[in-house]
């Protein structure tokens, strides 16, 4: 009988694979997909260029990641310096950037921030239209404006540049501030986005060559502990064991289980006896990310020349982040951006080359004619993907993850839990996921060695 079965080969089962072999126990890591990585893959255009469409930033904060990239021998790539251009009510400007990485920030951040000032703004519209609404929803409108940040956004820069907005509007604190009183702010007409200093980088780095080397480099270590195309159907578990059942071939048998799956991933899988009400139901309100991770390609990266970092935020429109991921300023010009949320659930439904006009539109509205003409375009529907079905990160209801977060990730019966929506730090990043697998591992050293006694 094994000591460990670990259910996904993602930075967070790797990681805890890893531990516990490290640690001399006996583990099988089992993995649905042909490949290891998860939410991470690269792949090459027609020109060379290797890009990421899943995971690809590292920051300056993420010790774990930058160690296993440090002890793999990667090189990292660091964000081009440049203007940012802002796409703020429909004007364009362009910004210089800051240098300082305490301010610096993240892909993940600026989409954060985006996305929270979109649901500020709608908030308040309809507060302001729905009298029934407002009668019906009182209680949640006195919350604190604090409390509702937290609630929203999900990085500390998003809910950092935010705050300075509001403490800017207020001069007090917010703990003390209604929701409903910050709604009429932003009704009077508030401008949010000036409010915000808009100097901060991406404070980022990525790996050359593609970030999926790395848990390729990993599951190598594995030879063949790790098992690929291994779909688990269903787990079984009793006071002495668990048996974990595939949707063909032979179950395995084991002192313990890891599921490293996202939280809406792990209730495709059946347990016996069935997890606690509750759990089940917090997980159900906790919606997968929504994005169609899209690259589109140029002759040269022509942005540079204008003094520009290819990195854009705008209020509105189908893509409202773009990045500069080129290789080398003497080969292509690489932009990468993201359709989110109800852009990505309705191109969906529509072809790659609709896709790459809508993208290579939005380019042109923002940085001028010369975005028309691109030689190359792909990306990938993160929702479509039968073993993900989501994005980066998950989307915590309000309340979910400030009332049941810390619980979701604790061990039901012989089952741990481990992954990037279950990390206390580093939430919904792949440095969380690194840190989470290590972590169980850990919780099932404990639990293992009290079962030996």
């Amino acid at each position: 009988m094994l000591d460990c079965v670990v259910v996904g080969a993602g930075f967070a089962g790797l990681s805890a694979a890893r531990e516990l072999i490290q640690r001399g126990y006996d583990v099988a890591l089992v993995e649905a997909r042909g490949r290891a990585g998860g939410r991470v893959v690269s792949t090459t255009l027609s020109g060379g260029e290797v890009i990421d469409l899943g995971g690809q930033w590292i920051a300056p904060s993420h010790d774990r990641m930058l160690e296993l990239v440090k002890n793999a021998g990667l090189e990292l790539i660091g964000a081009n310096p440049g203007m940012l251009t802002l796409v703020q009510h429909g004007e364009i400007r362009d910004v210089a950037q800051s240098d300082s990485d305490e301010d610096a920030r993240t892909p993940f951040a600026v989409a954060d921030l985006g996305q929270g000032l979109m649901r500020l703004r709608r908030l308040a519209e309809r507060a302001g239209q729905d009298d029934m609404w407002v009668e019906a929803n009182a209680a949640w409108l006195d919350q604190s404006i604090d409390r509702w940040i937290v609630s929203n956004l999900r990085t500390p820069t998003g809910r950092r540049d935010i705050r300075a907005a509001m403490k800017a509007v207020f001069e007090s604190p917010l703990d003390r501030i209604s929701l409903r009183k910050a709604l009429g702010k932003v009704r009077e007409g508030v401008d949010m986005e000036n409010l915000i200093a808009a100097n901060g980088d991406i404070g980022q780095a990525r790996v050359l060559g593609g970030l999926a080397q790395l848990p390729e480099r990993m599951a190598s270590e594995l030879g063949d502990r790790l098992r690929y195309r291994f779909v688990v159907d269903a787990i079984e578990q009793d006071d002495d064991r668990v048996v974990v059942h595939p949707s063909l071939g032979e179950a395995l048998e084991a002192r313990t289980a890891i599921v490293a799956l996202p939280p809406w991933l792990a209730l495709r899988i059946r347990v016996t006896p069935p997890l606690a009400g509750w759990r089940e139901d917090a997980v159900r309100r906790i919606g997968a990310g929504n994005v169609i991770k899209c690259y589109v390609v140029y002759d040269h990266p022509w942005w540079r020349d204008k003094g520009l970092s290819g990195q854009m935020s705008a209020d509105d429109g189908a893509v409202r982040v773009t990045f500069d991921c080129t290789d080398s300023p003497d080969g292509r010009g690489v932009l990468m951006g993201f359709f989110e949320g109800g852009e990505a659930s309705m191109l969906t439904k529509f072809s790659r080359s609709m896709r790459q006009r809508i993208f290579k539109d939005t380019l042109v509205d923002v940085f001028g004619p010369q975005a028309a003409r691109p030689v190359e375009y792909t990306d990938i529907d993160w929702g479509a993907e039968e073993f993900t079905r989501g994005s980066h990160g998950a989307h915590f209801a309000p309340g979910v993850w400030s009332v049941t977060g810390a619980e979701l990730g604790k061990p039901c019966g012989r089952i741990h839990f481990a992954g990037a929506e279950y990390a206390g730090k580093f939430n919904g990043y792949m440095e969380g996921a690194v840190r989470s697998g290590a972590e169980t591992a850990q919780e099932v050293v404990l639990r293992l060695n009290e079962t030996a006694r």
